[in-house]
């Protein structure tokens, strides 16, 4: 039977886990290994995610998509009892060159056993989220060329 994580060992793996988003796209990709493969992503309204395959593949997607190559993770609170994690955060999209996609808060709880992410909950405004990915999104291109142009 494996040992028991303590609560400020979750925190700590937590705050590890949203860290590796800003290094790299790469690193990000990689920190999903802490998901249980039966792990349940749920990010309504974002249909759910199970396994850390699948979580990486809807990174990839959004890589390709949205050009997101980093999440800047701001942690405002975290705090764990038992298996359980809850934090609450600004999540920051970002593209390579370092604009920004779009910042959200988000409310999350992470449910740990044996180690690993067994259950991960959270919550944000999707309706801005995505109006400002969209909006971003059709603007970051004219910007580019305006800034081509002057140079």
């Amino acid at each position: 039977m494996p040992a028991k994580t303590t609560p400020d060992q979750c925190e700590l793996q937590a705050l590890e886990f949203f860290a590796a988003w800003g290094e790299s796209f790469d690193a990000m990709c990689a920190s999903f290994g802490l998901l249980a493969a039966d792990c349940v992503w749920d990010q309504r309204p974002i249909p759910k995610l199970t396994g850390p395959r699948e979580a990486v593949r809807f990174l990839r997607i959004s890589h390709r998509v949205l050009g997101l190559a980093t999440i800047d993770v701001e942690i405002l609170s975290i705090a764990g009892r038992n298996d359980v994690v809850h934090t609450a955060r600004v999540d920051r999209l970002r593209r390579a060159d370092g604009t920004l996609i779009a910042a959200a808060p988000v409310a999350g709880v992470l449910t740990f056993g044996a180690g690993k992410i067994t259950h991960w909950r959270e919550y944000f405004d999707a309706t801005g989220l995505f109006a400002q990915t969209v909006a971003t999104t059709l603007t970051h291109p004219v910007r580019r060329l305006a800034r081509s142009r002057r140079a």
